[in-house]
């Protein structure tokens, strides 16, 4: 849904970048060790989010790492993220809302939440820097915001390898028939000495894994 309020801005930004793509080498270099507040918005939806850094080009580097920004996603389900590599940099503009000093930074970021009201960002109030305490309300809203974020396909696997509950596995020796139980498919793989990631997969795409040796399967 287009917002209707894209293109109002009670203020002026002190830079205003049309195209985050084309312009990509200014935006490093003009926030070069500059402390502030920025704001990304799909030029199309005029959604938007809103950061702060106490190193401006160090962050805006990250956002130009794809690499980073797939990782960030996996661990953290980022919204912002996800619309830079779904639209592309050439969709969005980039805005540098205000430079300030550090120990106002997350301050000054809130105000913007509060004034802006971002779509893209998933929790509505500024994030702790270094020796910055979040209140024990802040810390539980945080903690239910992340709780509510679905999880990727990837993070469930892992938890699924990682768990020794996670279900019941049996081990069937091909040449006596004898079985063996096991907790989880973890340990069902060391005891017959295959990496679990490999059986992991087979198990999931063919419900079975059938080797020289054994055969695994989930009870």
């Amino acid at each position: 849904m287009k917002d209707n309020n894209k293109n109002i801005m009670p203020f002026s930004p002190v830079h205003s970048y049309v195209n985050a793509d084309l312009q990509k080498i200014d935006i490093c270099k003009d926030n070069y060790n500059k402390t502030g507040i920025y704001r990304w918005t799909h030029i199309e939806s005029g959604k938007s989010y809103i950061g702060s850094a106490i190193n401006l080009s160090n962050r805006f580097k990250n956002y130009y790492n794809k690499a980073y920004l797939e990782r960030e996603i996996i661990k953290n389900n980022s919204m912002i993220y996800k619309a830079i590599l779904k639209h592309g940099y050439s969709s969005f503009k980039l805005d540098i809302l205000e430079y300030c000093n550090s120990n106002v930074l997350i301050e000054r970021e809130q105000y913007y939440f509060d004034l802006l009201k971002p779509k893209y960002n998933i929790l509505k109030f500024a994030r702790s820097l270094t020796g910055f305490k979040h209140s024990k309300a802040t810390i539980k809203l945080m903690r239910t915001a992340k709780l509510g974020n679905k999880r990727s396909e990837l993070a469930k696997l892992k938890i699924g390898l990682g768990s020794t509950q996670a279900q019941s596995v049996i081990i069937t020796d091909n040449k006596t028939g004898v079985n063996k139980e096991f907790t989880s498919i973890r340990s069902a793989a060391k005891f017959i000495g295959i990496h679990h990631s490999y059986i992991a997969k087979i198990i999931k795409k063919h419900k079975i894994y059938i080797g020289k040796v054994y055969t695994i399967k989930i009870k």
